[in-house]
């Protein structure tokens, strides 16, 4: 904590103009483009179906059982997204080349979730268990590959605190990015169907 509170309190003596890396930004973002992508890809995904398709399925077991089964799902996604940005920590690590094809692989959610949803008398979209491990699964990638990648960008830059910093705020802004644009295409497919 010590180590953050110097930084500050030389931010506060130096200026805007002092240059706080070696190396110019674009230089940076360009170091960490790939992490910024998967964090912009999940982030984007996730929030074109969730919550804006899923607060729409049906029940199997009919009307009655619809105002249960939504805050059920929602609970799902939480405590599935919990455990997959935990995972990390548990020793799970993929590598750049798997963090982007899963991170691209996650876009069968969006037609899968919408099927869900315009077909619920069609199997296997028909039955609760199906939308519960779609869920879990759904839940599971965001909270692993979106994790893994806001911790690999940081690690692409030298080992420099100051351009580590910027990178990290980097992926913040793509993380940030990610969640608006999925939140316009999920009111857009929404309003679409």
């Amino acid at each position: 904590m010590s180590d953050i509170l110097k930084v500050e309190e030389n931010r506060k003596k130096e200026s805007f103009t002092t240059r706080q890396s070696n190396r110019p930004v674009y230089a940076i973002l360009k170091d960490i483009m790939v992490p910024a992508f998967i964090v912009w890809s999940v982030l984007t995904i996730t929030f074109t179906v969730f919550p804006s398709q899923v607060t729409q399925f049906t029940s199997s077991k009919g009307p009655d059982d619809s105002a249960n089964f939504i805050p059920l799902v929602t609970y799902m996604y939480q405590i599935f997204d919990t455990v997959g940005r935990f995972a990390p920590n548990m020793g799970i690590r993929l590598s750049q080349t798997w963090l982007v094809v899963l991170s691209l692989g996650r876009a069968i959610f969006i037609p899968l979730f919408i099927c869900i949803r315009v077909f619920p008398t069609v199997i296997p979209f028909h039955y609760n268990w199906f939308k519960h491990v779609m869920m879990a699964v759904f839940a599971f990638t965001n909270g692993v590959v979106a994790t893994l990648g806001m911790m690999l960008g940081p690690k692409k830059v030298p080992n420099q605190k100051d351009e580590q910093e910027i990178a990290g705020y980097a992926m913040g802004f793509c993380l940030i990015n990610g969640i608006l644009i999925g939140s316009i295409f999920g009111i857009w497919i929404t309003d679409m169907l």
